[in-house]
């Protein structure tokens, strides 16, 4: 329920914060107190400094093949505009939050850098809505931040969290932090983590410590804070991460990525039929990227000649796709699509795309509602984009 319910929520938390703002003064005036839009604006009000480290620049996409045929949200981009992105040093910075707010020392949310998915305004921020936040923890010398919103899942990890790091290596301006603010819970988190050579005792944990305030925050900014996923960021995972291949990788083969058989999740609803009669005649094995380590994954992808998969967050690995590997990506409705892995495969040399939506009675809920929406499969347009 939650997408049909999130604009309601969304508004009430606006309305609530304000009271909340003054509550927390209360005990701990831990919540921002004002709003600062950019990463210049937060350095120049708190006693910090902002350094550019890429300009604006522009990236192209050529339109891909699909069912519905010539669909808007893949209509060719050509010299799209990336924003440019910024390091900034905030003395006495803070993290707060699950959603990983920054705030200034003075009491500023960065808004640049701290939007909550599918807001439109900074006090709409589910950070609002505890006026009484744990006392952060006290951090000396310099503290850089990777964690992000949404940095549970394994796309936003690397392209969000994860390319951070890349920002920072090209802003030598910066001196670099003497600790990383990231999750690392997850072992396929503490994988990536040691793959980008991060070492274990230079992390504290995000998810451990939801409230950080350091002597000096360093804050690389987002490679985008939409999901575009610049060019520049498919590189550096490719370059980074493909050398970590597992060496025992499958003999060259397509795959299909199956999400299981949990409901509102884009399962796929005829998942067996598509297998009996289109995937396994044609060759397709079953794969589940969630069952694998990060460098399994690597080397399953890299070794994959078509992969046919419903929307989700193992299609990152579409980065690690061999030259004239062929890809065809499900959706549950035609009315909402994602382009973030098109742009991925675009990235990929010598990857075809392909997508395909299904068709659902109601689309209410925009592109939260088509992350929980099941996948019905026109097993003719399918059978016609694998030929």
């Amino acid at each position: 329920m939650w997408p049909y319910l999130k604009n309601g929520y969304v508004r009430a938390t606006r309305a609530a914060a304000p009271v909340s703002v003054q509550l927390s003064k209360m005990r701990g005036n831990h919540l921002p107190t004002s709003i600062v839009a950019t990463m210049e604006e937060a350095a120049a009000t708190s006693g910090g400094r902002c350094v550019t480290a890429r300009p604006a620049e522009t990236a192209s996409w050529p339109r891909p093949i699909g069912v519905p045929a010539a669909h808007p949200a893949f209509a060719a981009v050509d010299n799209e505009v990336i924003d440019r992105v910024a390091v900034a040093e905030l003395p006495g910075g803070r993290v707060l939050g699950t959603h990983r707010a920054v705030i200034t020392g003075a009491g500023g949310l960065v808004q640049e850098i701290s939007r909550y998915f599918g807001t439109t305004h900074p006090r709409e921020h589910p950070l609002f809505l505890n006026p009484f936040p744990d006392p952060p923890l006290e951090v000396s010398g310099r503290l850089g931040v990777l964690a992000t919103r949404g940095d549970q899942n394994y796309y936003h990890f690397l392209v969000d969290a994860i390319c951070r790091l890349g920002v920072m290596e090209q802003c030598p301006e910066i001196e670099p932090p003497d600790h990383w603010y990231v999750p690392s819970g997850a072992p396929w988190q503490r994988e990536i983590l040691t793959m980008f050579g991060v070492p274990a005792r230079a992390i504290i944990d995000a998810d451990e410590h939801p409230h950080v305030r350091a002597e000096m925050l360093v804050v690389p900014g987002l490679p985008t804070v939409e999901v575009v996923n610049p060019p520049w960021t498919s590189d550096f995972l490719r370059t980074r991460m493909l050398p970590h291949a597992a060496a025992d990788a499958p003999e060259p083969g397509p795959i299909y990525l199956s999400r299981g058989a949990s409901a509102n999740n884009r399962m796929v609803e005829n998942e067996q039929q598509i297998l009996d009669e289109v995937l396994l005649p044609r060759g397709f094995r079953i794969l589940n990227p969630a069952g694998l380590t990060v460098a399994d994954q690597i080397a399953q992808f890299g070794a994959a000649t078509a992969i046919v998969t419903p929307h989700g967050a193992g299609m990152t690995n579409v980065l690690f796709a061999s030259p004239g590997c062929r890809v065809v990506e499900m959706f549950p409705s035609s009315e909402v699509l994602q382009p973030c892995y098109w742009r991925m495969a675009h990235a990929a040399p010598g990857v075809e795309y392909r997508y395909l939506a299904g068709e659902v009675a109601t689309n209410r809920g925009g592109l939260a509602g088509m992350l929980v929406r099941d996948i019905n499969v026109d097993i003719g347009a399918l059978k016609q984009l694998l030929d």
